[in-house]
């Protein structure tokens, strides 16, 4: 039950009188507390000794220093019923690994990559549950051309904390430069999904270069196809199999054709080893038509017109004369690459 106000200015009288008798105070400060005695008296109907009775003879200070020692053993017996969780990362143990961060940034900053590296190593040794430092490791291993270790540094990142967007980004950025347009611009996704609204128009435009990669990707995987059917269009509109219809589809895809066509390349050998079509070859050339649809390819103008080289005589005897009608020598089926390799 809490003491009444009358009982606390019982207990304040008698706390004020006991400094005035032991003179615990100056002269001046004994005047002020004997009318301060009078006063609190006065308002609450107290005398000296009042307390006495209602507290057990126990005075002011010694009330409060039973109350605070009561206080302290029952905050010293709730501190031992809770368990203290402290972290393994304390507070000086990570600021040692980030001056050692701080060190390795500096040392990117000033392209010493290998310094970099090994600080970064050295901040990961001390603290390895930040994610921070093996992104950072990640970007000086891209930086030396060693994506393999920036792969793996990155997935580290990610598995520590999968939230931290950077360890996505360096993974996309050491994909992209193997090769690996598509993986990287599954990463590249990522870091959009992880940074939503506030994602930098960096991390967007990476995005968009791994895309429009993948896409080129694909068209080039598409380009074959499409010219092999424009081919067997083209020998087909132009007299069946044999004579100037192969030919025609020799030249339907462009000049990359011609270089991966076996049947030209194998016609073109024995050509140079005939002398009558090396003949022929020269005087085809003196004709003015011919010369200039050469010339306009040379020069970067593009393959000639499919029409103007099927109505041109030379060019459709050269062509009958080289690969013949059903009865040529050119070969049905084309052998596997060889191990021939480059010098």
């Amino acid at each position: 039950m809490s003491p009444s106000n009358k009982e606390v200015a019982s207990l304040i009288v008698d706390y004020l009188s006991q400094l005035v008798e032991k003179k615990a105070v100056s002269e001046e400060a004994i005047d002020s507390l004997n009318v301060a005695i009078d006063c609190i008296g006065e308002s609450f109907e107290v005398q000296k000794g009042d307390s006495k009775a209602v507290f057990g003879g126990k005075g002011l200070v010694e009330l409060l220093q039973n109350e605070s020692g009561s206080s302290s053993e029952t905050a010293t017996t709730q501190a031992e019923s809770i368990k203290v969780n402290i972290p393994a990362e304390d507070a000086e143990t990570k600021a040692k690994a980030e001056t050692l961060k701080l060190e390795g940034n500096k040392a990117m900053a000033c392209k010493d990559f290998d310094l970099a590296i090994k600080k970064y190593s050295d901040a990961i040794e001390v603290l390895p549950t930040n994610a921070v430092y093996y992104a950072n490791r990640a970007a000086a291993h891209s930086s030396m051309k060693a994506y393999e270790e920036a792969i793996k540094d990155a997935e580290s990142a990610i598995k520590t904390d999968p939230t931290y967007s950077k360890g996505y980004s360096r993974l996309g950025y050491a994909k992209f430069a193997l090769g690996q347009a598509e993986d990287a611009l599954e990463a590249y996704k990522k870091v959009l999904d992880i940074e939503g609204d506030k994602a930098s128009d960096v991390m967007k435009r990476d995005y968009e270069t791994a895309k429009k990669k993948v896409e080129q990707s694909l068209d080039l995987e598409k380009k074959p196809e499409t010219q092999a059917r424009g081919a067997d269009a083209g020998a087909g509109g132009a007299g069946g199999s044999g004579g100037f219809g192969d030919f025609a589809s020799m030249l339907g895809g462009g000049l990359g054709g011609l270089l991966n066509n076996p049947q030209l390349m194998q016609a073109a050998q024995q050509m140079m080893q005939n002398p009558q079509a090396m003949s022929q070859m020269e005087s085809m050339m003196q004709n003015p038509g011919v010369r200039q649809m050469a010339e306009n390819f040379a020069q970067g103008n593009g393959m000639p017109n499919m029409g103007d080289l099927m109505n041109n005589p030379a060019l459709r005897d050269m062509a009958g004369s080289l690969f013949g009608g059903a009865n040529g020598n050119a070969p049905n089926d084309v052998p596997k690459n060889s191990d021939n390799g480059s010098n």
